[in-house]
C-alpha cells in the first residue's frame, strides 16, 4: 500500500500500535487513533479480527469503507 499511495502521491500517515503504553489493547488503540482523524474512507482486507474492528467502526462513524478480498 505504501509504495501504491507514494507513486500516486497520495499523502501517508503511519499509525503503529504502541506495545508498551497499551500492551493487548495496542491494535485497538491505533485503530481508534486513525479514526479519530476522520479520514475520507477506510480501505478494508478482510482477515483479522482487529481489521473487522476497525472497518465496524469506521462505517458506525459514517466513514465509507472499501472491502477488498474474500472473508
Amino acid at each position: 500500500m505504501a509504495k501504491w499511495a507514494h507513486n500516486r502521491k497520495v499523502p501517508q500517515i503511519a499509525f503503529k500500535p504502541d506495545w508498551t503504553r497499551h500492551a493487548k489493547a495496542a491494535p485497538s488503540k491505533r485503530n481508534d487513533a486513525m479514526l479519530d482523524t476522520l479520514p475520507i474512507g477506510v480501505i478494508h482486507f478482510p482477515d483479522t479480527g482487529i481489521r473487522d474492528n476497525l472497518a465496524d467502526k469506521a462505517r458506525r462513524l459514517g466513514i465509507p469503507v472499501m472491502k477488498f478480498g474474500v472473508a
